[in-house]
This record gives structure tokens, sequence and C-alpha cells, in this order.
């Protein structure tokens, strides 16, 4: 994941709201790869790298340890992710959107409804939970996959 990247590079991960179509997947990845090659903080270029993970995850990530990307640089981000999401349709920058993995393929629960999700079985301990909130490149890499049971969001489910 991100070869080219140290560990404690900086990440941003945004969930669509439902897979991406070929057409879009092709689209976002196009962008998102010039706006890598271009983006610069303060004139410094930023290494930098993108990837769609299962069809409706989208993970942007830079290596801190060449050049800090500063709050302009970030702003450039949140841009271009709005307007992708504006195009689209994605709900990109809802936060409430939790993310499991079944079956190599996004389930989406509300936080307000992961207790209920969780009481008719549509989630269970053992689910693959993609944490979402992870801004840091070595988490990607080590902990954005967990058993529902070891993330924050377990400690959400209220008890029978």
């Amino acid at each position: 994941m991100f070869p080219r990247l140290t560990g404690n590079g900086r990440i941003w991960i945004y969930v669509a709201n439902r897979p991406l179509t070929s057409a879009e997947s092709l689209i976002i990845e196009e962008r998102l790869s010039i706006f890598c090659k271009n983006w610069a903080a303060h004139g410094n270029q930023l290494t930098a790298e993108f990837a769609i993970f299962h069809n409706q995850l989208l993970v942007l990530g830079v290596d801190e340890e060449i050049e800090l990307a500063s709050g302009c640089s970030i702003d450039q981000t949140s841009a271009i992710f709005r307007q992708i999401d504006k195009e689209m349709n994605l709900d990109l920058f809802n936060r409430m959107n939790l993310t499991f993995l079944e079956d190599d393929k996004i389930r989406l629960v509300q936080l307000s409804e992961i207790t209920q999700a969780f009481r008719v079985g549509i989630i269970h301990a053992n689910s693959t939970f993609l944490d979402n909130t992870l801004g840091v490149l070595s988490d990607l890499r080590t902990r954005w996959q967990v058993p529902f049971e070891k993330s924050w969001a377990f400690k959400r489910v209220k008890s029978l």
C-alpha cells in the first residue's frame, strides 16, 4: 500500500456512499494522478499517491518526511474531493458512514444505526471494520482492517 511513501505520511480516507462505476473510477484515478503529480506546498513538490480500495474507498497519502503538507496544500485536497463529490454525488464528506468489508465488498452502516445493525446481525463482533478515521499512513498499513469488536466503533454499540 503506497510503496513510495514512508510510514509517517499523512492520509485522507473518503468513503463513497456506493460502489463506483468503471467510468467514475477512471475519471477519479486520472484526476488524482494529475493532482498528485502537481501537488505542492509553498512551491515544493509533495510526494503523494492515491488509490481506490474495494471500489468505494478513496485514499490519498503524502510523504511528510520529504515535505510537509501545509494548510493551503491540505485545502487543495479538500477542494478536489469536494469537486469529485459534487459531480458524482458520492457523499464523501459524511463521516457518519462506517465501513465494513464483507466478501471484498463494502457494507456501509450509519453510526446512528450501529446498535440496530449489530442486533439484527447485519454486522457481527468479528466483521471486518475499516477505520476511515485514520490519518497516518503507518496506521493504515497496520490497523486499518480490524475485527469490529476491537474497533473504537464497537464501543458505540449500546448493550441489550
